[in-house]
């Protein structure tokens, strides 16, 4: 409905019911948006993504098995 060419009373209340159902739909799909957002960036999958960056510059798997061996050792004594 252009909106422009409304002239009564009904043809206001429609396009205005359409209107709000339409920025009921996107609401919605602004707060889904949201939501998968968040669960992107949660903390967990910050962490994972941050030790993949470093693993490609820096032995982490080499510097994690050093430091148990030391706490086992620690643990020992």
């Amino acid at each position: 409905m252009k909106y422009c060419e409304i002239k009564t009373l009904d043809q206001l209340e429609k396009a205005r019911k359409q209107v709000k159902r339409k920025i009921g739909r996107k609401g919605d799909d602004v707060k889904e948006s949201f939501n998968d957002m968040k669960d992107s960036y949660s903390l967990y999958r910050m962490m994972v993504t941050g030790l993949k960056s470093i693993s490609s510059y820096v032995p982490v798997d080499q510097l994690l098995l050093t430091t148990v061996r030391r706490i086992k050792r620690r643990i020992a004594k």
